[in-house]
């Protein structure tokens, strides 16, 4: 009965020994410590698709990120921005996710997904960090795709769909993969 709290210290503990040792595996423990002290867990994700799960996933990111840019800001630990970003950006395009799947209200969730898509392109091309491209762009065509193929019920139409899609999408991604591996 008190997880929360176990969860919760466990988080403090972690950051400590993250910060002290200056680790980010041992931050990336906290920061999924954290998580579950806000109620977050993938595995009960599909079935906890209420509105209050996803608002505290959203919570959750916009804490975590201007966590880390606070602390790049100060210049304590700014290595450690990396990992706020991603775990920061993953929760957020989930929580919007889960919005576009709805049967009702999915389009505003959809807009909001492609506005963190677009700014996690832009920071991306900018900063020259390929994973927040593709989290944009798998995001993205798992969002689209919902919306394109929401309607549809013939299997073999949807299957045509995602092998194309898919095909195309992987080609993108390994010429974007190697544009950014070489120096411009």
């Amino acid at each position: 009965g008190q997880w929360d709290g176990y969860l919760l210290a466990t988080a403090v503990l972690f950051f400590v020994l993250a910060y002290r040792f200056d680790n980010r595996l041992v931050l990336s423990f906290a920061l999924s410590s954290l998580a579950g002290w806000f109620g977050l867990a993938i595995s009960r994700w599909p079935s906890h698709q209420d509105a209050t799960y996803r608002q505290y996933a959203i919570l959750y990111s916009l804490l975590i990120g201007l966590a880390g840019a606070l602390t790049r800001r100060s210049g304590l630990k700014p290595h450690f921005f990396t990992a706020y970003g991603n775990i920061a950006a993953n929760v957020l395009f989930w929580a919007l996710l889960s919005g576009v799947f709805l049967r009702q209200g999915y389009l505003l969730w959809f807009l909001a997904l492609l506005a963190a898509g677009g700014a996690s392109l832009a920071w991306g091309l900018a900063r020259r960090q390929f994973s927040f491209v593709a989290y944009a762009a798998v995001y993205g065509y798992v969002g689209a795709s919902a919306i394109l193929i929401r309607n549809i019920t013939g299997a073999s139409t949807v299957l045509s769909y995602f092998v194309i899609t898919g095909i195309v999408m992987l080609v993108l991604l390994i010429q974007i993969a190697r544009s950014f591996g070489r120096e411009a």
